[in-house]
Formats: C-alpha cells, sequence, structure tokens
C-alpha cells in the first residue's frame, strides 16, 4: 500500500466531520509548488502565476477573450490597436488608463539584474506602445506579429500611479522608459506596497515559502468574487496534501496521484474534477556536437548529436504504460511536441515503441555498447515526475545505456538548467499561446526580433525548421500559419532535438460540496470553485 493511501486511509474517518466543517466565505486551496513571489513579472511557472492572477489581470484573457481589453483591431500590419475597458479602478481607488498599459510593457521589458520577465523576449518585436487616449492603446512592432495577442495574455497590468510615476512614459525597447530608477522591487511587490491590480482578490499577505491570504476586492470591476477570503498554502508532498483534504484543512488541492484518486473515489464527501491539459511533459535533449553536459561515451564523441541516438532513446519509451499505470489514465501519450487535442495542432502518427528497433539503430549509430547518459528532473515540479523518471531509466537501461538518475528542487534545477549544467533534463512547457508556443521557445533559434527561442537549451538548428518557424512568425493568414506550424512540428519530431512524453490532465481533488470549472491551462485560482 502507498505512503500516500495509507496516510489517507488513516484520516478517512474523520473526513465526514472534516467536510462539513469548513467555512463557506473562506477558500482554502493547497498548491502542489510554492508560488515564488507575489511579483507577477520574472516568473513563468503556473502556481505563481495561479497566485498573481487573483490580484492582476491582463488585456487579453487566458482563455483568449477579452478582458481590460474589451475588443482589439489591427490599424495597420504592424499596429494593433486595444481600447481598455471604461470603469475600472485599480485596488487603491486609481483608474486603470492606457497610461499603465505603457506603464507595464515598460516594466516587462526592462532587465532586473540582467534578468528577462516572463515574456521579456516574446515581446521583443514590439517598438512603441503608445496612450492614444485614457481608453486606447497602441502598440507597433517591427514586422507583422500576428500571434502579439497570445502574448499578452501574460502581461500583467500595473498601476502607475501606485509606482509614484507622473507625467506621460515613453516606452523604449529596454524598458528604461526614463522611470526604471521608480520601479518597484520584488521585495516591495512581496510585502505588498507594490501589488496593486485590478484583479478580484487582493492580498493580505505572501510568505515566503509561498503561502499567501487574500481577501475580496469589494469594487472589482466585473462579477462579484463568490469567496470573502482566500488561504493558499504551498503543500509539495502529496500525501501531505490528500491528508490534509480529508481532514478538513484544505478544500481545493492540486495534482492528486493515481492512489488519492482510489481514496477520494471511495468516499462520497470528496470528489475529483479532471480536464485534458496544455502542458507537455518532454525531455529536453543537448545535440551539440561538442558534446552534451552530463553525457559520456567511451570514444570521447557526442553521441546526442547523432538523430539515430535520439530516435533510439524515443523508441524505447513505453508512453502507453507510462499514461496507465502512473497516471492511471489522467495524462495522454504524447506524439509531438504540442498537445495533439489542442485547436491548431497538426495530425501526426503515433510514436512507437519498438525495444528490439531502438537496440538495432544505437548499434548503427556507433553505440552498441551503450554510453553514459545524466537524466536530471525536478524533484518537486511535475505530478508523478520522479516515477515517470524512474521509468524512463529502466528503458533506457534495458536499451544498453548506463543512466544516472539526479533529482533536485526546483530552484536548483532551474540554476543549473539556466546554467547550461545539463544535457538531458525533464521539462514541461504549456500552449496557452497556441500549438508553436514551445517548437518556437525551446528548439528555434533565438531572434528577438520574431519573438523566437527564448529557451533553446537543445542547440537545435535546421534550416528548415527555422525557415518554417520564421515565415510563421509573421504569417497573418491562420490557415497558412497551421501549415507551417505542421511543417515545423513534423521536422522537431523527426530530429527530436527533445522527446515528447505525455500531455499533462489537469486534476484537482475538493470537497464533495465544491463545483470546480478549471480551465486547461491548470491555473487554480479561486473563480474556478463555486458551492453548490
Amino acid at each position: 500500500m502507498g505512503k500516500s493511501i495509507a496516510t489517507a486511509l488513516l484520516l478517512a474517518s474523520c473526513s465526514l466531520f472534516a467536510a462539513g466543517a469548513a467555512n463557506a466565505e473562506t477558500l482554502r486551496l493547497a498548491y502542489g509548488t510554492a508560488p515564488v513571489s507575489a511579483d507577477p513579472y520574472p516568473y513563468s511557472d503556473t502556481q505563481t502565476g495561479s497566485l498573481s492572477e487573483h490580484v492582476f489581470e491582463m488585456l487579453v484573457g487566458l482563455d483568449d477573450a477579452p478582458l481590460l481589453a474589451k475588443d482589439w483591431a489591427w490599424e495597420s500590419d504592424k499596429a494593433i490597436v486595444f481600447n481598455l475597458r471604461d470603469g475600472v479602478n485599480f485596488s487603491n481607488g486609481a483608474p486603470f488608463t492606457a497610461r499603465d498599459v505603457v506603464y507595464s510593457m515598460c516594466r516587462m521589458m526592462y532587465r532586473v539584474d540582467g534578468k528577462a520577465n516572463v515574456v521579456t523576449s516574446a515581446l521583443g518585436p514590439v517598438t512603441n506602445v503608445v496612450a492614444v487616449d485614457d481608453h486606447k492603446a497602441r502598440f507597433e512592432t517591427t514586422a507583422p506579429y500576428p500571434i502579439i495577442t497570445q502574448k499578452l495574455k501574460f502581461l500583467k497590468i500595473l498601476s502607475a500611479e501606485a509606482a509614484g510615476i507622473e507625467g506621460d512614459i515613453a516606452f523604449d525597447q529596454d524598458g528604461d522608459c526614463g522611470i526604471s530608477a521608480s520601479y518597484p522591487s520584488q521585495a516591495d511587490f512581496d510585502a505588498g506596497s507594490a501589488a496593486i491590480g485590478t484583479g478580484p482578490y487582493i492580498y493580505e499577505s505572501f510568505q515566503a515559502t509561498g503561502d499567501a491570504n487574500l481577501v475580496r476586492n469589494e469594487n472589482y470591476w466585473g462579477e462579484k468574487p463568490e469567496w470573502d477570503r482566500v488561504e493558499i498554502r504551498s503543500v509539495p508532498n502529496n500525501g501531505a496534501r490528500i491528508a490534509g483534504l480529508l481532514a478538513g484543512d484544505y478544500d481545493i488541492i492540486e495534482r492528486p496521484s493515481a492512489e488519492d484518486l482510489q481514496v477520494i473515489e471511495r468516499d462520497p464527501n470528496f470528489a475529483y474534477s479532471t480536464v485534458p491539459g496544455l502542458q507537455t511533459i518532454f525531455l529536453v535533449l543537448d545535440t551539440n556536437a561538442e558534446g552534451a553536459a552530463g553525457v559520456t561515451a567511451a570514444d570521447g564523441s557526442a553521441p546526442l548529436a547523432d538523430v539515430r541516438v535520439r530516435q533510439a532513446l524515443s523508441m524505447a519509451i513505453d508512453r502507453k504504460a507510462i499514461t496507465e499505470r502512473l497516471f492511471a489514465g489522467n495524462a495522454t501519450p504524447a506524439n509531438q511536441f504540442a498537445p495533439s487535442y489542442m485547436p491548431g495542432a497538426p495530425e501526426m502518427p503515433e510514436l512507437i515503441t519498438d525495444l528490439d528497433q531502438a537496440k538495432a539503430l544505437l548499434a548503427e549509430a556507433g553505440y552498441a555498447d551503450g554510453f553514459e547518459i545524466e537524466l536530471n528532473v525536478p524533484a518537486d515540479r511535475y505530478t508523478n515526475g520522479q516515477l515517470v523518471a524512474q521509468a524512463i531509466t529502466q528503458y533506457w537501461t534495458r536499451l544498453g545505456v548506463k543512466v544516472t538518475l539526479r533529482t533536485e528542487p526546483w530552484s536548483v534545477f532551474q540554476t543549473r538548467r539556466t546554467e547550461g549544467q545539463m544535457g538531458v533534463f525533464m521539462y514541461g512547457w504549456g500552449h496557452p499561446q497556441g500549438a508553436a508556443q514551445l517548437i518556437s521557445g525551446a528548439f528555434a533559434q533565438r531572434n528577438d526580433d520574431l519573438g523566437l527561442g527564448a529557451a533553446n537549451f537543445s542547440s537545435y538548428d535546421n534550416p528548415d525548421f527555422e525557415a518554417a518557424m520564421q515565415a510563421w512568425a509573421v504569417e497573418v493568414d491562420p490557415a497558412r500559419s497551421e501549415e507551417l506550424i505542421a511543417k515545423a512540428m513534423a521536422q522537431s519530431v523527426a530530429d527530436l532535438p527533445g522527446i515528447p512524453l505525455y500531455y499533462n490532465h489537469e486534476l484537482w481533488a475538493h470537497r464533495a460540496g465544491i463545483e470546480i470549472s478549471g480551465g486547461a491551462e491548470g491555473r487554480t485560482v479561486a473563480t474556478m470553485a463555486h458551492s453548490r
């Protein structure tokens, strides 16, 4: 019996009492990973995004619907105008205007200590942002940039007034804008003084542990939030999360395991909700001909530079076994780098599992006796991530490859990844910006003017793939855009600068008295929860 199940069963006897003990006006959420900061700009992880979207809003919602912008239209092939909502105020009472849009773009483009923010690189094609009037903002770009609305889903709007910025703001691409000395620090956000948004909730507190308390924004411009108060706790341990739910400590928990779901199904006081998600879990392979960190061969060569080796590593993995046994079907085997069921994803054949063929490819490439790989995996990031990594280790061992599995906390993992210390690592990439999001960021060559290649750790450089991606980046015709995505996707799957594993389904376990309307992007927010 798994530890998670054992803990849960010990507490199940008190679950009926716990289910009725919750305060109906307070919603208690248990996140699987701690939000990093109340600052909404530097971090791209789901939990930090989930937290910040209680407080901050964007021009365009994650569902592509208008949010702070009521509509938009292209003024020319290089200029798009957003008409902003009237009557929206920040939580401090300051009116929301186009000046705040310019200020927010300046702050997004500014590299604090040389570090880019979430979409700094993706917004590189933006040459100017102009407050046409209080309720109209124009974005100008170097070339046609049809996916700008998708990128702006991650531009959280800040208050220029709250930052003490006076007068007009002139945008520049470096984000200095003549006001950089007045930008609030991350500490200012974490303390709450700079965390002023237009969203449905207001920060009461944020702790370095990632725990946060929020209170309802009584002056919110949109539909009144259902919950008076939201308490967010960070509980990385699966067993502790499910135990806390059954004990009545939490109303909703993220990422229940397959074992946890068995417990939930046996208790009528609890339920779980699931939706096919937009996140692809995959392995990044450094294809550099000069070698990859942690990958060694007896003859000193670079195994991952050979496509046959990459194909062999992919063929050795049984994706169906992983999704059925480790996820109880709550994940989908991947056949490409974007979820196959999402709009705009091309139709691709299944990625086969064939150990004999994989061994033949490895021998053909000159590695019949195998080689050594260090497989790097964050210990506290992805549902069942360590179990999946252990399965992959077994598959590759059967192939004849010697694998050293290295797991470490996300903070350490992220630093080592950024410093190029990993030749093979597990990663997850969401697709709220469309089917090309992963391949355009992880495999394209870096091109800030086109918003490409911001996270290419694979050293991948294929001229045909690159031509398709560069053409896609400026293509305004949707049908032609999908053709270019299909071409680039097929090339990347043929070359395998990474190995697609599976598509996460988003899962939440919760009290039976709560109904969840969670989105495929996997955010855990109070507005998705409703009392029955």
